[in-house]
């Protein structure tokens, strides 16, 4: 059976605040177009990006456990711009990870396991599949 998850977002009565819940678990995500650029919560570009940090690291972690790999330390810097001719789409996504306790080569094995495992890497990379439904409800 495939897995599923969801998260359901709902206006707080602050413009372009909201707040996020899925698992039980609640945040506040700020729209920069809806708060005009003024945001102090987490923004949406933002939470993708975070993502796919802890994606490529809990990748590391798993294949490193799978391969009896030591890893002392980890980090995933990721970071985007927004192509200037279409504001709808990044120029580019990049992802920097550092493995502390392992070989150039098994860091390289670990992050296969990342680019070939991510379902969140691999949807951005190839633009997959979304849809959009929307209900009036007056």
């Amino acid at each position: 059976m495939s897995e599923q998850r969801s998260a359901t977002t709902t206006t707080i009565g602050v413009t372009g605040r909201y707040l996020v819940e899925s698992r039980g678990n609640l945040f506040a995500s700020d729209s920069p177009s809806a708060r005009d650029g003024d945001t102090a919560a987490v923004e949406p570009s933002e939470l993708l990006l975070s993502a796919l940090g802890v994606c490529a690291l809990g990748s590391v972690e798993k294949a490193a456990r799978e391969l009896n790999l030591t890893v002392r330390h980890a980090t995933a810097a990721v970071d985007s711009v927004r192509d200037a001719d279409d504001r709808t789409r990044f120029a580019r996504v990049h992802i920097d990870v550092t493995v502390h306790g392992v070989t150039q080569d098994e860091a390289q094995q670990l992050i296969d396991h990342f680019t070939s495992g991510c379902v969140i890497y691999n949807t951005v990379r190839r633009g997959g599949p979304i849809s959009v439904a929307v209900t009036a409800r007056p």
